[in-house]
């Protein structure tokens, strides 16, 4: 069976250099972004053989299984993390970095590698992890607010990276609009009201029935259909990834009421949201709970 690491903490950092990988292919209770500070080698990545260098970031949820293949001596930063972890700032937005973690997830590229494709972020990237693990080490007052600030601008460089941050697809004769259109879905999949057919047409300045049917033709199915599967694949996801209460979830996700909620997952996918939500908490994996210090 598959080894699987729980974590109890909302925030684990380790700061470690090593020549010698002493876990087994495995996977966690909690989210890891891992950066290469120093090394190479192979990510055995969800059945996948990927090198590693200086400068690689990685994003791990629950589901992901991985383990290193050091060739050169190794300096990895961990930030682990839980769903909680995003909740324990009054002042922020939780919702909001929730979300962002839900697309990272979703899209393949971080299950194929490294999250980063600029030379320059590279190294701002890890600047931050060095900042961030000295203050995890020393705990100075106002050290947690500061690493969380550090950690958010983490999250904003992936996205300026655009490593699947969007859909792409290949350009046609009206040159970016297919991306721009899936591009537009994203970072609106949250708000339903921005996602009508209507006020989608009126954003891209076209005809309802024109971009319906360029919608059709480019991607393969229809525009209300992709938005409904996109939906439900992220609460679908939200689901696998962590505890959530039905009310926290309907606000999020921009439905009107928990009721809303539950009609939506029985007419997409012709069960109840209670028997969705128990088939993603049954079976839990054999744990190992790790030390704080431990390298996972």
């Amino acid at each position: 069976m598959m080894k699987r690491y729980k974590q109890f903490d909302s925030l684990v950092i380790n700061d470690f250099t090593t020549s010698v990988w002493e876990h087994p292919l495995h996977n966690h209770n909690h989210y890891e972004f891992i950066f290469i500070a120093g090394g190479k080698g192979m990510h055995h990545l969800n059945k996948r053989l990927l090198p590693y260098q200086k400068g690689c970031l990685y994003l791990l949820g629950p589901e992901d299984e991985h383990e290193f293949l050091i060739d050169e001596e190794t300096h990895f930063v961990y930030f682990k993390f839980t769903k909680l972890y995003l909740d324990s700032f009054r002042n922020e937005d939780a919702g909001e970095w929730n979300r962002d973690i839900d697309i990272l997830l979703k899209i393949q590229e971080h299950k194929r590698g490294n999250l980063l494709t600029d030379a320059g972020d590279m190294v701002l990237t890890g600047h931050l992890f060095e900042i961030i693990a000295e203050e995890y080490r020393c705990n100075h007052l106002l050290s947690k607010k500061i690493i969380f600030q550090l950690f958010k601008s983490i999250i904003l460089v992936v996205k300026r990276n655009k490593v699947g941050y969007g859909i792409k697809t290949g350009r046609d004769t009206m040159p970016g609009i297919t991306g721009e259109l899936l591009e537009y879905i994203e970072l609106h999949i949250y708000e339903p009201k921005m996602l009508t057919k209507k006020e989608i047409a009126g954003h891209f300045h076209y005809s309802p029935h024109y971009i319906g049917a360029f919608f059709k033709e480019k991607i393969g199915t229809s525009l209300k259909d992709y938005i409904r599967q996109y939906r439900y694949t992220l609460l679908e996801q939200r689901l696998k990834h962590g505890h959530h209460s039905t009310k926290q979830l309907a606000l999020e996700f921009g439905f009107t009421d928990e009721s809303h909620l539950h009609k939506f997952v029985k007419a997409f996918s012709g069960q109840t949201f209670s028997a969705l939500k128990a088939k993603y908490d049954q079976g839990v994996p054999e744990t190992i709970s790790l030390p704080q210090n431990s390298l996972s």
